[in-house]
């Protein structure tokens, strides 16, 4: 396993060679999930999806920092309801509306 370099090595990444940076981060997240078991392969592989998607919407590192920690305080939200209140997480309030579609309207 990779070890991590360390905080000087990571600045200086980030300032000189971000791109160096990112493959760094996704063969060390890469090597993580491949030493999970089969059955979490999948959920963490889903997981670094979104973390990926999240990043991508970020301007600058800044707001990528900013957009991950909303996206881990969700996460410990829905860990905290979980543990406090698991029925509430099946619980489905939507309210399912019929699409009616244009052309249907304009004919009655």
């Amino acid at each position: 396993m990779q070890t991590l370099p360390s905080f000087d090595e990571l600045k200086a990444m980030a300032e000189n060679a971000p791109h160096e940076l990112e493959a760094l981060r996704q063969s060390m997240s890469e090597e993580i999930i491949e030493q999970s078991s089969q059955a979490m392969q999948p959920r963490l592989r889903a997981q670094m999806s979104h973390i990926n998607q999240v990043i991508a919407r970020g301007k600058n590192p800044n707001h990528i920092n900013i957009l991950l920690m909303a996206e881990l305080q969700q996460q410990l939200k829905r860990f905290a309801l979980a543990l406090n209140d698991p029925q509430a997480l099946t619980e489905h309030t939507a309210e399912v509306k019929a699409f009616i579609h244009p052309t249907h309207q304009s004919e009655s």
